[in-house]
């Protein structure tokens, strides 16, 4: 009798002891989960100069550690300011390429058509390129050296499409509010050549 008792104690005993482990790592599980905040991140490719708006950014829980001062956390509002880095599509929205300056000017999307030879092979977009005014020499004109109009702009798009056929490449570039008057004079007269920045 005495051993039955022992062993219904022994097993109540137990019982509570694996309730209580369990309720104990549930516990260390949610607060181990639960550790970071919610931060801002890019919902789609930003260029440099854009003005965030409603629809540029949506809000991801992460554990950031040390590093979570460099980044714009949910409590704070970035919408209005000007991104002075580019963004891919998921990044952190960080303190340091965000300015509220008007020193960094706002960009425009701007499409053209290039001649596909004229178009640097393997462009992809999102990548940097330079643009150069080429103009040809006509019925015994003097040269002109090429000038470069645009450098590090960023290619929003590229139709590679027509490249089968031989014909113009449609492409648009991000260009500085104030360049692009510029950029399409230069489309009026000669030819435009887009070079890959970086190779």
């Amino acid at each position: 009798m005495v051993n039955k008792k022992e062993s219904s104690r022994s097993r109540i005993t137990l019982a509570i002891t694996l309730i209580v482990a369990s309720f104990l790592s549930a516990f260390f599980l949610a607060s181990f989960s639960n550790k970071g905040d919610n931060y801002w991140v890019v919902a789609h490719d930003v260029s440099i100069g854009h003005q965030l708006v409603v629809g540029d950014l949506e809000v991801r829980h992460v554990d950031l550690g040390d590093s979570a001062l460099l980044y714009i956390p949910a409590d704070e509002d970035p919408l209005g300011m000007i991104t002075s880095g580019k963004f891919h599509n998921g990044q952190l929205l960080s303190r340091t390429d965000i300015t509220s300056s008007g020193r960094v000017m706002a960009t425009s999307a701007v499409p053209i058509s290039i001649r596909m030879s004229d178009v640097a092979y393997g462009i992809v977009q999102g990548e940097q390129v330079d643009i150069y005014w080429v103009i040809d020499s006509q019925n015994g004109e003097l040269p002109v050296d090429p000038v470069m109009i645009l450098g590090g702009v960023t290619l929003l798009s590229f139709d590679a499409k027509s490249k089968n056929f031989g014909t113009d490449a449609s492409l648009t570039i991000a260009v500085e509010e104030t360049q692009v008057l510029h950029l399409l004079v230069a489309t009026t007269h000669g030819r435009l050549v887009v070079v890959r920045s970086h190779v």
